[in-house]
């Protein structure tokens, strides 16, 4: 178990790195991973898109140049986090957890989750509320890390966070039930990373 894959932890620890994260993400997320994500969502601009951990705003400044930010709703762990995404652009914002999104079932055309499963405690659970939410024929798209490449990056990193392999995000897409997977693998970036997974999957 990693040390922020418990909900009270990853809410302690953002409501302090929220002061720096916009400085820090970029280094480990980039722009094209950003876009990646966002084009395997497969948005249109009448669509109503869900982003989980929505954190600062990174990605959901790029779900907005697909659609207009009023039909973006956002959720995530920290309160801290997202008074500082809401300075960025007037989306929608709402405190909670991947795993007892506050919607109704299908509610989104699409779900997006960037950076944010390696903190899930029950990565299967969030997955599933992203399904449930998320219309027929609608896409989940979420990217997670691979372990950096750095030994010593590497052993702090494993300490804080999950590495689900893209082999595990995939058996997780298949048991929530979603059809036609698709997975891109985008790396290295930086000299310390190794690889991020974009997965996708459609909603029966």
């Amino acid at each position: 178990m990693a040390l922020l894959d418990h909900k009270d932890r990853a809410q302690s620890f953002y409501r302090y790195f929220s002061k720096i994260y916009d400085y820090v993400n970029p280094i480990f997320y980039s722009e094209e991973m950003r876009r990646k994500v966002v084009d395997f969502a497969e948005l249109d601009e009448k669509d109503l898109v869900l982003e989980v951990g929505s954190g600062t705003g990174f990605t959901t400044l790029e779900i907005a140049k697909k659609v207009q930010p009023e039909r973006i709703f956002c959720v995530d762990l920290t309160l801290e986090q997202i008074k500082r995404a809401k300075r960025k652009l007037k989306a929608n914002f709402f405190l909670g957890d991947s795993e007892n999104l506050p919607f109704k079932d299908k509610s989104f055309d699409s779900a997006i989750s960037a950076g944010s499963i390696e903190y899930w405690p029950n990565p299967i659970k969030g997955i599933s509320e992203m399904v449930r939410v998320t219309k027929s024929g609608g896409k989940v798209v979420i990217l997670a890390p691979r372990k950096p490449k750095n030994l010593l990056i590497r052993k702090i990193a494993e300490k804080l966070m999950l590495f689900p392999s893209t082999e595990q995000c995939i058996e997780w897409f298949k048991k929530a039930g979603l059809k036609e997977i698709e997975y891109v693998e985008i790396g290295p970036y930086r000299f310390w990373s190794k690889l991020v997974v974009i997965i996708s999957g459609r909603v029966p």
